[in-house]
């Protein structure tokens, strides 16, 4: 059981975790927010260059087949990305995929025919997480004292059992993973949020319009990623800072979590 199936309103339960936990992933990173930067510029030889890469980790070839299944469809939608000066658009210090505005988001989001995908970047996790930093797994056991204090252990006790959550350990994962839950939901509106530091942002963002999916990016504070080469480091596995994110971000989740806790669950 979920904390949050122990109440009949999100925001009694909201407030009982608030007054029985404490979150301490964001204390031990407050120091960290000098390095943000506050700028992101969507460069099209580093968009291209993110693509290389990710083509070269697909050594199973599973992104290529995946691709190729409607390819067309999916050439036409990464040349028009590539194309534009920017894959998205930022407002209210959000992300924004496919949508224009947070408000356009939250109507889709009230429909049940919506899929929310959840995602957390692995460097979110507590140093001591049960499960391991560089995993998709997570036991979001609010008994545990290390899951209890965890952001992420938090959002996913507040989920609606029908959405789906993804710890990412790195980039080839959450591709295949929104391959994947798109071919395994053809009749469903998938809705995501990520969080993810601003060098992936920067990198990545084209990948969301291959499969046209309307979704939001939350930048990452602490000790994100500031140039390739630590990029290429996080990506395997080897990162010991944390990272967070702002209140106002954590506020906008929360937000999103009422309303799809809100939906009747099957």
């Amino acid at each position: 059981m979920k904390f949050w199936d122990k109440f009949t309103s999100f925001d009694a339960a909201l407030k009982a975790w608030e007054d029985n936990f404490e979150i301490g992933n964001r204390k031990t990173t407050e120091s960290s927010k000098k390095n943000l930067d506050s700028n992101i510029i969507f460069q099209r030889p580093l968009r291209i260059k993110a693509l290389l890469y990710l083509l070269k980790q697909d050594k199973d070839l599973s992104l290529l087949k995946n691709f190729s299944k409607f390819f067309f469809y999916h050439l036409k939608n990464i040349l028009r990305s590539y194309l534009k000066k920017t894959p998205c658009i930022l407002k209210d210090n959000l992300y924004l995929y496919n949508i224009d505005d947070f408000e356009e988001g939250k109507a889709g989001l009230s429909s049940k025919d919506t899929l929310f995908i959840l995602g957390f970047s692995y460097c979110q996790k507590p140093i001591a997480c049960p499960k391991k930093r560089f995993t998709c797994e997570c036991i979001y056991d609010y008994e545990n004292k290390t899951c209890s204090q965890c952001f992420i252990g938090k959002c996913i006790n507040a989920m609606n059992k029908n959405d789906i959550y993804l710890i990412i350990p790195d980039i080839k994962y959450i591709s295949e993973k929104l391959f994947e839950i798109s071919y395994q939901n053809p009749n469903k509106n998938i809705f995501f949020v990520i969080s993810s530091c601003s060098l992936s942002i920067k990198m990545f963002s084209d990948f969301a319009n291959i499969l046209k999916l309307q979704g939001i990016a939350i930048r990452l504070l602490g000790r994100v990623c500031l140039n390739y080469k630590s990029f290429l480091f996080a990506e395997k596995g080897l990162k010991n800072g944390l990272t967070y994110i702002s209140d106002e971000n954590e506020k906008t989740i929360f937000e999103i979590l009422k309303i799809r806790w809100s939906i009747p669950k099957d």
